[in-house]
């Protein structure tokens, strides 16, 4: 059958009657097939991909055939049909005669593999380093690139684990400083007996074990910015000295005669509330309205679930996908730690897997697999269990998880299935979810 696809012309395309095609819905949510080097806005109709010319993708690949699949709309949803071919369609790495596709699916002919991505939203490359694609992030975004060119300092809140480094460093390489050294310090992980010596820097021989001089933090990121990170954790007497660091631009290294002049921008990050720091005496308010010349708060991930499979997929090795259930679990998880957490289950996942598809089953939350039961009397949180389970199970927990994370806001719930609101009142009548 493949050979004799291959011998039609161009004019010829195999199972399709121009004669009787119709328009058909287009879905809601837009939708765009993306590959490397190329992508196509699906909005209606049918898309050939093959090696022949005549297709609307046509890839240069030995193992794809000529009229290799085709993607077709069926009832406002898309789907692929083999054609045939040599060496097979593969949807989420499972060999396919057809089957539906939903926004996330990977398909994969020959050596190209095609990913089947909602438009909207937008993916936002506002800031360097910075992956985005949740609305929620917009005015933090906007925010920080306007703080960029000032040389307000920055205070950047947020738990741990949800990009506050990424975030101050993004400042730094859209400043004036930029061609200047960024300085990471975690002012929680200093000892107190050398936290001066780590900020301000130290000459040879001021305290036991300094066998050299050294230039501290401020001064390694002299004509750059200087992150200080978990700020809050900072020693009281420190914080005396590195308000008058800030106020002059100079520092006195441990052991040196006379302080030196620094040309330094202070951003410090924080998952502590300082104001309340301030009132119990742990914080100097002095330095608290010193720091905070621009603030901004990042929410948590699980506060931008638009953002959990895009960073997922960018945290995996090369070829790597993700199964459908696999991107169900991830996004019915709560993520306490953030984006860190979002890495290492993901990068463990890649590890423990036997085929390049990562399939819920590797995933391990809080060191349990998604679809282990809880030890009696213990919930689990945001895990669940997948194994053995419908589609329509798999879509029950997927809207469940969707509600949670919005607060029941349908209009919500509906953007992020990538469903109609229609559609979505529906299921939650047949659900019995809707009030």
């Amino acid at each position: 059958m493949a050979e004799a696809i291959a011998e039609l012309s161009p004019g010829e395309l195999p199972f399709e009657d121009r004669t009787t095609q119709v328009r058909q819905a287009t879905p809601s949510h837009p939708l765009s097939l993306i590959w490397h080097g190329g992508a196509m806005p699906l909005r209606e109709g049918s898309v050939n991909i093959g090696a022949n010319p005549a297709n609307q993708i046509a890839l240069q690949d030995r193992f794809v055939s000529g009229f290799h699949c085709r993607l077709h709309l069926h009832q406002s949803r898309w789907r692929v049909l083999d054609l045939s071919s040599r060496n097979g369609t593969f949807v989420d790495g499972t060999r396919v005669a057809e089957a539906d596709l939903d926004a996330g699916a990977r398909v994969t002919v020959g050596e190209h593999e095609l990913r089947f991505e909602r438009d909207a939203p937008k993916l936002m490359l506002a800031l360097p380093g910075l992956l985005a694609r949740d609305p929620a992030l917009r005015p933090v975004i906007d925010l920080l690139r306007r703080a960029a060119p000032s040389h307000l300092p920055v205070m950047i809140l947020g738990e741990s684990g949800s990009g506050k480094e990424v975030a101050a460093k993004a400042v730094h390489e859209l400043s004036s400083r930029a061609a200047g050294p960024f300085v990471p310090l975690n002012c929680g992980a200093i000892s107190r007996e050398l936290a001066e010596a780590e900020l301000f820097g130290h000459e040879k021989g001021s305290f036991t074990g300094a066998i050299t001089s050294a230039p501290g933090a401020f001064g390694a990121a002299d004509g750059g910015t200087l992150f200080l990170d978990e700020i809050g954790d900072l020693p009281l007497p420190l914080q005396v000295k590195l308000l008058r660091a800030l106020e002059a631009m100079e520092v006195k290294p441990v052991g040196a005669p006379r302080p030196r002049r620094v040309d330094v921008r202070v951003i410090c990050a924080t998952h502590q509330d300082l104001r309340a720091r301030v009132k119990d005496g742990s914080f100097r308010e002095d330095l608290f309205y010193r720091l905070r010349g621009v603030t901004v708060e990042l929410p948590p991930l699980r506060a931008r679930p638009h953002d959990i499979l895009p960073l997922a997929e960018h945290f995996l090795p090369p070829r790597c996908m993700l199964a459908a259930d696999a991107r169900t679990a991830l996004l019915a998880h709560p993520w306490p730690g953030n984006v860190r957490e979002l890495r290492h289950v993901v990068q463990l996942a890649a590890l423990l897997s036997d085929t390049q598809v990562i399939r819920a089953s590797a995933l391990l939350f809080e060191g349990r697999p998604a679809f282990a039961a809880p030890p009696e009397g213990e919930a689990l949180h945001g895990a669940i269990e997948l194994r053995g389970r419908t589609l329509g199970e798999l879509e029950e927990l997927a809207i469940r998880a969707a509600l949670a994370r919005n607060g029941g806001k349908r209009h919500a719930v509906a953007g992020e299935l990538g469903i109609a609101r229609s559609t979505l009142l529906r299921k939650l009548d047949l659900l019995g979810l809707r009030e």
